[in-house]
């Protein structure tokens, strides 16, 4: 080969390497001993919001934050010494002030006299890892917390029993008091009502509470869409009562019935009413409207159509294709996982039936769940168990 050719091939196998290093999905970038940037790719100046050139000259600590620039001098100043490949984390800074969470490989290079020249480092942006991985601790205090709230539920019966014990004493002994004023009596009388309801409404809940964390496998019974709303409404009051929340109903005087989970659905019916407690905030007539229609046409015939419509913000445009993907939320940070709607959905498919949302910028957003209507005259009711002391038939 000729000297020329070599040449040629060298330029040609540099500019590839070029290409290679700008076409990169990490950022790229090399370090002098002195800190400053001698080299950047295409990718760097993309994600630090810079043109290319701008990179180049700037002092590394330029694009660190500012709570990780001593471990980044100590890391660049070992990295100088020992000049082993170092995995790590670390955090930029763009040219907006963002941070952005970055994992670091970086090795150092030198001359034949064994002086520092540069480093080289590649640096993957990890946003999407930290926040599935803030999901995934999101999702494991949730779950911690439903094992919390069955045991609470179950201590909760113990004093609740005594309660209700004394309370019927009370019942008995006010019974049995002769001479008492009428006035005193109402108020007693009243006192004692006033205790009872609201030991009832404590049973009731720790009683929910303790069924709907029950860790069961599906199942497949004929389910009460009118008391599985009502369960959920009961489970959200105090998000709705704090929300100042009008709830209007407009359901079916007949039962509607479909087949499935009523708690997995409960859990369905919960979850949208909670975002649309959320999504009202701030409103000055915050309303909620349930309704239940059946679909009698269309590719939804047969379905039971369960909307749950809110007088909120509505869905930005650009989150309305992504509110059921895993993780996504248009909350603020700390305030909601991105699972519900996706789980929500899961559940709603598994039951052979779609969930769609519709909704317009200022105008709230409504959320229709599609279920198979079940009939509970057709279904084939199971058979008594046989008498072991009939006689066989013939």
């Amino acid at each position: 080969m000729s000297h020329s050719s070599t040449s040629e091939v060298r330029v040609s196998t540099a500019h590839m390497f070029e290409l290679l290093l700008d076409g990169f999905p990490d950022i790229i970038q090399s370090v002098d001993a002195d800190g400053t940037i001698v080299y950047a790719n295409r990718r760097a100046a993309q994600l630090l919001g810079y043109a290319p050139a701008e990179l180049l000259g700037k002092h590394v600590s330029e694009i660190y934050a500012p709570e990780v620039l001593d471990k980044v001098r100590h890391g660049f100043a070992k990295l100088k010494t020992h000049g082993n490949l170092t995995v790590n984390e670390s955090l930029l800074i763009d040219q907006a002030g963002n941070r952005i969470p970055v994992e670091i490989r970086s090795f150092a290079v030198y001359d034949e006299a064994g002086q520092f020249l540069r480093t080289f480092s590649i640096l993957r942006d990890i946003r999407d890892i930290k926040e599935l991985q803030n999901s995934l601790i999101h999702a494991g205090r949730l779950a911690a917390i439903g094992e919390l709230a069955a045991c609470v539920a179950h201590d909760i019966n113990n004093p609740l029993s005594v309660i209700k014990l004394y309370l019927d004493m009370l019942k008995h002994e006010l019974r049995d008091i002769a001479n008492i004023p009428p006035a005193a009596s109402d108020l007693f009388a009243d006192g004692i009502a006033s205790i009872a309801k609201a030991s009832e409404r404590i049973e009731r809940l720790a009683n929910h509470l303790r069924e709907f964390s029950r860790t069961r496998e599906n199942q497949s019974e004929l389910v009460n869409l009118h008391q599985t709303l009502a369960d959920a409404l009961f489970m959200v009051t105090g998000k709705i009562n704090e929300s100042n929340l009008t709830v209007i109903k407009e359901l079916p005087d007949a039962v509607p019935y479909v087949l499935g989970d009523a708690s997995q659905l409960e859990q369905v019916f919960m979850n949208l009413l909670s975002n649309a407690c959320d999504a009202t905030k701030g409103r000055s007539a915050p309303e909620l409207h349930i309704r239940i229609t059946a679909v009698t046409e269309g590719t939804r015939r047969n379905h039971w159509a369960i909307q749950i419509t809110d007088n909120g913000a509505g869905i930005p445009p650009e989150a309305r294709d992504q509110i059921f993907t895993p993780f996504f939320t248009t909350k603020p940070k700390g305030q909601g996982t991105g699972l519900g709607l996706s789980i929500s959905r899961h559940i709603v498919r598994r039951h052979r039936g779609e969930i769609q949302a519709v909704s317009d910028p200022g105008q709230g957003a409504a959320f229709t769940v599609f279920l198979p209507i079940a009939d509970p005259a057709t279904l084939v009711q199971p058979r008594p168990p046989a008498d072991p002391a009939a006689p066989a038939a013939p």
